[in-house]
């Protein structure tokens, strides 16, 4: 039986069309290498598509005149101008946003929760993250007000 592979660590998706994309194509090598590491550095900062100018020195690390690259992923329409820097137009398409992964991390809790209380490993202690629990401990409630 094959075991399911689990992706170390965090990962941003990428098209394995990336490279031939028009726009990208258009934008040059050295912008499609900003834009590249821009979408690691952004899901690595938890900011759901927001480049900041003060990050671009980071994120275009030995690349030549960055800026000039940065513009030409906005003007290609990869990257829009914002205040405070760029929105990477596709980043939300392709990854889950902040909220959406904490909803996520949530679901997941709660149905290890609901798992482990149908195993009986919340017979001593009720875990009060676990849905089945609470309900048994609202009942429990109902009952002594009743009486």
């Amino acid at each position: 039986p094959t075991m399911a592979r689990r992706i170390p660590g965090q990962f941003v998706p990428c098209d394995v069309n990336l490279a031939t994309d028009p726009a990208v194509m258009a934008a040059g090598p050295l912008a499609e290498l900003i834009f590249r590491r821009a979408n690691e550095y952004i899901k690595k900062n938890k900011r759901d598509g927001i480049l900041l100018h003060l990050d671009l020195p980071f994120v275009a690390n030995g690349v030549p005149s960055s800026m000039k690259h940065a513009r030409k992923l906005v003007e290609v329409g990869l990257w829009e101008d914002i205040p405070s820097g760029w929105y990477v137009r596709s980043y939300l398409k392709w990854n889950l946003s902040e909220a959406e992964q904490d909803a996520e991390r949530e679901r997941k809790v709660i149905g290890a929760a609901t798992t482990n209380h149908g195993k009986g490993l919340h017979a001593d202690r009720p875990d009060p993250k676990c849905p089945r629990c609470e309900e048994e401990s609202r009942r429990d409630r109902s009952h002594v007000r009743a009486l």
